[in-house]
């Protein structure tokens, strides 16, 4: 809140510097210049809407959208963080807006019919201004990279082509006769105004040469019409001006008497339309201010500018206008001409307000082929940019996908296309995802094994026979489209591998699972019961193993549902050694000989459970051989945080890294139970060397061999990993 005050207080000293000293002519100048162009592409944009039956209307129409286009022209203006940003009514609502009035001039007979596309406009307006100011006020801004870039490309390409069609629409039902000369001329001049425009496009002119030429084109009809003895009068009769409108101002006053008079039946119909503009407008104003901080290479708040455009759009709603946003040209054109100024937005705000005040007499002097012109020029621009400037930055696949949305919006209609669109969309991200190979890493035994450090003969044994235990470790969502990668991958081990006893399924890393792949989960089943192998399933979240409870009712004796894959791989290799005849090791992994050579340098101790035969950062107390027991490998990271390593049982030997490297302990081992251990203290050890050389190396061999063995084991998991 303290923010939002201090953004304030900074805003109305920039309005306050603005419209003072030596900065006022610019300011005035550069916000006339704006309140014009986006006075005349505001009134294109409602003789759009207000076209057809209702065409006797479209006085109220344009004042309508003059009023709305300064309201969210101010209030974006002022409450925007980056000065000089520039809103107005859009352009693809508007499209849609003419589909929706078409519809309903067409149910509903009489002036009913307009207050009802204004109620139309108003309603959806108000619905776009708490849109986005929620978006805003739970920062949902990144909500629009969720919907594929083709779908959205596909339905501004389709306004595009509303657009161009209700231009060269404009351009011929204005006049009494479009295939008599004069209807002719106002055609072709309209395709000129607009191939001129799309000529500057393409070469990249300034901006200024828009409005010059729009002038020019304004200029040069008055100079020829009065040459050939047209004057206004009769231009206004021939159909060639905008107009002729009632005498007065163009102020519409507020949109409560439409909403009394509206037919909301008739609104409700077009609720799916409505519905796809407060889709399509928070997706195209969140492109369009991504546009804007590349172009001006700035670090916008998403939320701030949603909140911003979401009273804007209440306060077009409130005067019945349709709904709009940041103008892109408009802005980034302001920021090269240093008229990025709240000043300058306002001026041009006011500019529009006086427009309707004086429209009457001003608006008549517009040709009708500038207004149709514009809107050809626009919906070509639209075209071009998402089906030819797009092209290269897309797949094949996504652009035949965007060139089908349009087709079918032209063909068939507008709710259809987005329909076709979102359907393609869904079907294609599936096709795609199910490519996505849900097995990420396939190891056996011998590649990765638990956490359990384990007696030199144990880890031999489980090498040799380490091929018996497949491991699968998934990831993603596993739905019918991915679920038979799976089996695929078990049948293909199951023919290249003769002797399997268990399949662990790590799922530590699927993020879910659909009840058809559960389903698939049977036929694996069957080949474990058919095959002589049990299943284990690890790393289930609390979803997933409810999912799965009949599936573990109904496949209990061959089924083991472990916490996660080291809990797993410890059942499988426990399993595995109940195969392995004990020996006369006795539970050690130093050789018999080796053992009573070193008795007079080795001290037996008894731990008990809890206490630390190590603890990390302590300096070494020598090598521990573990003779009945169980200890846990802790490591303490500074955040106050432990993670367990791996568990020692009996047979195993520990502290020979910091013996031989003679630094402090890198970790702690804590007894989980009473254990028995031989100690080689540091000082028996330099006794061992100094006294016992052939002794001392031979258990310098053993060490080694236990390393190496550590290493290799390593080495065939990173293999096997990234192989």
């Amino acid at each position: 809140m303290r923010e939002r005050a201090v953004s304030a207080r900074s805003g109305m000293a920039e309005i306050a510097g603005d419209l003072t000293g030596s900065r006022l002519p610019a300011t005035v100048a550069i916000g006339l210049v704006f309140g014009f162009v986006n006075g005349l592409f505001s009134v294109a944009l409602m003789s759009l809407i207000f076209s057809g039956d209702l065409r006797d209307a479209l006085p109220l129409g344009i004042g309508v959208g003059l009023t709305a286009s300064a309201a969210l022209a101010l209030v974006i203006g002022t409450m925007s963080r980056f000065p000089g940003m520039y809103g107005g009514i859009q352009d693809n609502s508007a499209a849609i807006l003419t589909l929706a009035g078409a519809s309903i001039a067409t149910a509903v007979v009489g002036p009913d019919a307009v207050d009802s596309v204004i109620a139309m406009m108003a309603t959806v307006s108000l619905g776009a201004g708490v849109l986005f100011l929620v978006m805003g006020r739970f920062h949902l801004g990144e909500i629009a990279r969720y919907v594929p870039f083709p779908v959205v490309g596909g339905l501004l390409a389709g306004t595009g082509f509303l657009i161009l069609r209700g231009g060269f629409g404009l351009l011929q039902a204005n006049v009494d006769d479009p295939l008599a000369a004069d209807g002719v001329a106002v055609l072709w001049a309209g395709l000129a105004l607009a191939g001129a425009f799309l000529l500057a496009t393409l070469l990249h002119w300034s901006s200024r040469t828009y409005l010059l030429m729009l002038v020019s084109a304004i200029a040069a009809f008055h100079v020829i019409s009065r040459l050939a003895g047209v004057g206004q009068a009769a231009a206004l009769d021939r159909g060639w001006m905008l107009g002729p409108f009632p005498e007065g101002g163009l102020w519409p006053g507020l949109a409560v008497d439409a909403l009394a008079g509206a037919d909301w039946g008739a609104v409700a119909g077009e609720a799916a339309n409505l519905g796809t503009i407060l889709v399509l407008a928070p997706l195209t104003f969140l492109l369009y201010l991504s546009a804007v901080e590349v172009g001006t290479n700035s670090d916008l708040d998403t939320s701030a500018e949603l909140r911003a455009t979401g009273w804007a759009n209440l306060a077009a709603g409130a005067l019945g206008g349709p709904p709009g946003f940041v103008y892109l040209s408009d802005t980034l054109f302001a920021h090269r001409l240093g008229g990025a100024r709240r000043g300058a937005v306002i001026v041009a705000s006011l500019s529009l307000v006086g427009l309707t005040l004086v429209g009457s007499t001003v608006l008549e002097f517009l040709p009708q082929f500038v207004i149709g012109g514009l809107l050809v020029f626009v919906g070509i621009d639209f075209l071009l940019d998402w089906l030819w400037r797009s092209r290269h930055r897309m797949s094949r696949l996504d652009y035949v996908l965007m060139v089908g949305i349009v087709a079918t919006i032209a063909t068939v209609g507008f709710l259809e296309g987005v329909a076709a669109g979102v359907g393609a969309a869904i079907v294609l991200f599936v096709y795609r995802y199910s490519r996505i190979d849900v097995v990420k890493h396939q190891l056996t035994a011998r590649e990765h094994r638990s956490n359990i450090e384990r007696p030199i003969h144990e880890s031999e044994y489980l090498n040799e026979v380490g091929e018996a235990v497949l491991i699968l470790e998934l990831q993603g969502f596993i739905f019918f489209g991915t679920a038979n990668q799976i089996v695929d991958t078990v049948k293909r081990h199951l023919q290249s591998s003769g002797n399997v006893r268990h399949i662990v399924f790590d799922f530590r890393l699927v993020t879910g699972v659909d009840s058809s792949a559960v389903a698939l989960f049977e036929r694996i089943a069957a080949l474990a019961r058919e095959h002589g192998f049990q299943l284990v399933l690890s790393g289930l979240r609390p979803s997933a193993r409810a999912q799965f409870a009949q599936f573990a009712d109904t496949y209990g004796d061959i089924l083991v549902d472990a916490s996660d894959l080291d809990h797993g791989m410890a059942w499988c290799e426990d399993q595995l050694l109940q195969d392995l005849a004990v020996d006369d090791t006795g539970g050690r992994s130093l050789p018999e000989d080796l053992t009573m050579r070193l008795g007079a340098f080795l001290r037996a101790r008894t731990i008990d459970a809890g206490e630390h035969l190590m603890t990390q950062g302590d300096p070494t107390p020598g090598i521990f051989l573990i003779t009945s027991g169980r200890a846990t490998v802790l490591l303490h990271h500074r955040d106050g945080t432990t993670v367990r390593l791996r568990t020692l049982r009996e047979g195993t030997v520990l502290g020979e890294i910091g013996l031989y490297m003679g630094e402090p302990c890198t970790a702690s081992v804590v007894a989980d139970t009473v254990c028995k251990v031989l100690h080689l203290t540091p000082d028996a050890f330099n006794d061992l060397c100094q006294n016992d050389p052939s002794t001392a190396a031979d258990l310098h061999a053993f060490v080694a061999r236990t390393l190496a063995a550590r290493v290799s084991h390593a080495n065939r998991t990173i293999q096997a990993l990234h192989g």
